[in-house]
C-alpha cells in the first residue's frame, strides 16, 4: 500500500489540516495522512493512497481517530468497491458503495471533540452530523418519478445528508442532490465510465438543463470543458 498518495490532487486542501488517521489491515496498523477534503468544508477528511489499479480513499466516519470505511476507484476516478472495518473481527468486509457512510467535518481532526452546551461549560456532548430523515429520494424523469433511495452523503457540508448517489450497470454514477430538503432531486452530476461527466439542473417538470460538462483526469482530479443551457429530458 502507497501511504504518501503522492500521485493525488490535494492542492485545495493544503492548509487544512493533515491529521494522520490510522488504518487498521489484518492486525497491522498503518498512519496515514488525511490529504483530501472529500466533502468539500475546508477540512481535508480522507486519506487518499494510491495502488496498483487506482486509489483507495480511507475515511474516519466517528471521528475516532480509525479508519471505518473505505471507496476504491480506478485511475480514472470510477468508483468500483467499498469495504466497511468491523471493529469487533478486526476484518474489512465489502459492502455496496452507495450505502456505506461518507466523511464529513474534520475526519480524524474530530476525534475526541466534544462541545458544550448550556451556561454550564461542564456539561458537554459529542459532535454529531444529521443523516437526513432516512426518506427516499425521488427523480422527475420523463418516464415519471424514480426512486433514488435516501441521501447518504452531506454534499455542502452543512451538516445534513442531501445527495443520493447510484450506480448504473454499465458502470455509470449519479449523484442527485436535493436542495432545499423536499425530497425531490434538484440537481445531478453524472459521471460516465469513460470520465465524462455532465452537472444539470432540474428547471421544470421533466425537464433537466445541462449547466456544465468536464471530465475525470487520471489523477482523480475534475476539469470542467464547457458550459451549456441545453435542455436534457430526464
Amino acid at each position: 500500500m502507497d501511504e504518501t498518495g503522492s500521485d493525488v490532487d490535494t492542492t485545495d486542501t493544503a492548509d487544512a489540516g493533515q491529521d494522520e488517521l490510522t488504518v487498521e489491515v489484518g492486525g497491522d496498523e498503518y498512519e496515514v495522512t488525511e490529504n483530501y477534503d472529500y466533502d468539500q468544508d475546508g477540512e481535508n477528511d480522507s486519506a487518499v493512497v494510491q495502488t496498483e489499479d487506482g486509489y483507495m480513499a480511507f475515511h474516519d466516519t466517528d471521528g475516532d481517530g480509525t479508519a471505518d470505511t473505505m471507496v476504491e476507484l480506478d485511475a480514472d476516478g470510477n468508483v468500483t468497491g467499498a469495504a466497511e472495518y468491523d471493529e469487533a473481527s478486526g476484518e474489512w468486509t465489502a459492502a455496496d458503495p452507495n450505502s456505506v457512510e461518507a466523511p464529513s467535518g474534520g475526519g480524524a481532526d474530530d476525534a475526541g471533540t466534544d462541545t458544550t452546551t448550556g451556561d454550564d461549560p461542564t456539561q458537554t456532548t459529542e459532535t454529531t452530523t444529521d443523516t437526513g430523515s432516512g426518506e427516499g429520494m425521488t427523480v422527475d424523469t420523463a418516464e415519471g418519478e424514480m426512486e433514488v433511495g435516501p441521501a447518504q452523503y452531506d454534499s455542502d457540508g452543512d451538516g445534513t445528508n442531501d445527495t443520493a448517489v447510484v450506480t448504473d450497470e454499465q458502470g455509470n454514477t449519479y449523484a442527485f442532490v436535493d436542495t432545499d430538503a423536499d425530497g425531490e432531486a434538484d440537481e445531478a452530476v453524472v459521471i460516465e465510465a469513460d470520465g465524462d461527466v455532465t452537472v444539470a439542473q432540474h428547471t421544470a417538470e421533466d425537464e433537466w438543463t445541462t449547466v456544465e460538462t468536464g471530465h475525470i483526469n487520471a489523477d482523480g482530479s475534475y476539469t470542467s470543458d464547457s458550459a451549456s443551457d441545453a435542455a436534457w429530458q430526464g
